[in-house]
């Protein structure tokens, strides 16, 4: 009997023993499982966050050279003041590539604006708000300028006085846009977008 006894005993153990190696197996592909999916979320999240912000930093390139564009096609028209010439063509023709830069801005400003927050949006606003200022300025000085003569007759040279009085704001604004959104999308601050290592522990459910 005793013999008996020690088999049944022997072989309830081994079951036990089975099921618990079983059981030991099956939390642990659980918990693999888990890590796997946990890191492919993060990778996924990581990629997604890279986008973004390679996304705004190109369309925060775009819409500050576009501005500068319109800068520099301003300071043409205003050397064409200076210059005294009475090439009227000319000057509409320089007032027209003016206006031309002007759409790429509102094209570029308004890519970039789907993409910032509420609170991002008012540096846009300053920057574009300058650059509207200068040239409401240049238009004012074109026109003073034409009105002084009539057509045919020389015309003196004019330094533009307002738009002079607009150009360093206008720069300012720049300076202030580039270094807001170099700190907001280059700073170290950033989440990082590196992968996860798959070799951590998981943390316990609640």
């Amino acid at each position: 009997m005793d013999g008996q006894w020690a088999v049944v005993v022997g072989a309830a153990l081994g079951a036990s023993g089975a099921v618990v190696g079983a059981f030991t197996t099956w939390v642990s592909a659980r918990l693999q499982t888990r890590v796997q999916l946990r890191v492919a979320e993060l990778q996924h999240t990581a990629v997604q966050t890279a986008e973004t912000i390679g996304r705004k930093r190109a369309a925060c390139s775009d819409l500050v050279l576009a501005v500068d564009s319109v800068r520099r096609q301003m300071r043409k028209v205003r050397r064409h003041l200076q210059e005294a010439s009475d090439d009227d063509p000319a000057l509409r023709a320089e007032q027209a590539a003016v206006h031309e830069r002007i759409r790429e801005v509102q094209a570029a400003e308004w890519v970039l604006r789907l993409m910032l927050s509420d609170e991002e949006q008012p540096a846009v606003t300053e920057l574009t708000d300058a650059m509207y200022a200068s040239h409401e300025a240049l238009m004012a000085d074109v026109d003073a300028w034409l009105a002084a003569a009539r057509p045919g007759e020389r015309r003196e040279p004019s330094d533009a006085p307002r738009f002079g009085g607009t150009t360093a704001e206008l720069q300012a604004r720049m300076m202030s846009f580039a270094s807001s959104a170099h700190k907001r999308l280059y700073s170290d601050s950033l989440p990082s977008t590196a992968l996860p290592s798959a070799r951590g522990e998981p943390r316990a459910e609640a």
